[in-house]
């Protein structure tokens, strides 16, 4: 019904009304608040379901997306919290259990266990694995070994990274690094032989520092807004 009735609904016109709400003049801001209720009232809708079509493209599709990003962005914290409470009751039952005087102990295994729990240190492994396979690549066996290891490297990254962030951040750090890479091997090809191992040293730095910043996320955010809701995709996203 609310469809049928919103068919001459101005939307842009109501939409620019709500946006007059906060306003600092508040005449203005009353006029704005009666003009969206009359505007309402002679389509016979209610508030929310104008609303709705003003700022949710009359699908719910926006309001979903945030839904979702909202949820990701919780189960993300609360796995953080989480691993933060288990990391403290580890500490605590270490001084609890107490050791002889003078001397500490380490848990690497454990502590190496729970650090690959987090994509960032798996992206800095797969950084050294690249760069022990750069200085084997004069021995074919070793170095079709690493790189077998670097393609698993790559696969567990990348699953930490979608567990952790979701599909649009792990794709836009695979852009990230790649990309330097690939440039930094386009630079490569014109330097002299003696310099390559240094400066793919440098090249290699260069993708891991831009990777773990928030140059990604930005990148991210900036394909969000300008592509992933733009009307053409907004519209081929309502054929599903």
């Amino acid at each position: 019904m609310a469809t049928v009735r919103a068919e001459t609904f101005d939307v842009e016109t109501f939409a620019k009304a709500v946006a007059l709400f906060d306003s600092n003049n508040a005449g203005e801001a009353e006029n704005a608040f009666r003009k969206a209720i009359l505007m309402c009232a002679r389509k016979g809708l209610r508030f929310c379901e104008a609303a709705g079509m003003a700022f949710g493209q009359g699908d719910g599709g926006e309001v979903a997306d945030l839904q979702d990003q909202l949820q990701r962005q919780e189960a993300e914290h609360a796995n953080q919290l989480s691993e933060a409470a288990a990391e403290i009751e580890r500490l605590r039952a270490e001084l609890a259990g107490g050791t002889p005087e003078g001397e500490h102990v380490i848990d690497l295994p454990g502590r190496l266990r729970r650090a690959w729990r987090f994509p960032q240190f798996r992206l800095l492994v797969l950084t050294l694995m690249i760069e022990a396979a750069s200085a084997a690549h004069h021995h074919d066996t070793l170095a079709g070994l690493i790189g077998f290891v670097c393609l698993f490297l790559f696969a567990a990254w990348s699953v930490a990274q979608f567990r952790r962030r979701g599909l649009g951040q792990m794709f836009m750090k695979w852009v990230v690094y790649c990309a330097v890479l690939m440039l930094g091997g386009l630079l490569l090809d014109s330097m002299e032989t003696d310099n390559r191992p240094v400066a793919f040293l440098g090249v290699l730095a260069v993708a891991l520092v831009l990777t773990l910043s928030k140059f990604s996320q930005w990148l991210c955010e900036r394909v969000r807004v300008h592509f992933w809701e733009s009307h053409p995709v907004h519209t081929v996203r309502g054929w599903f």
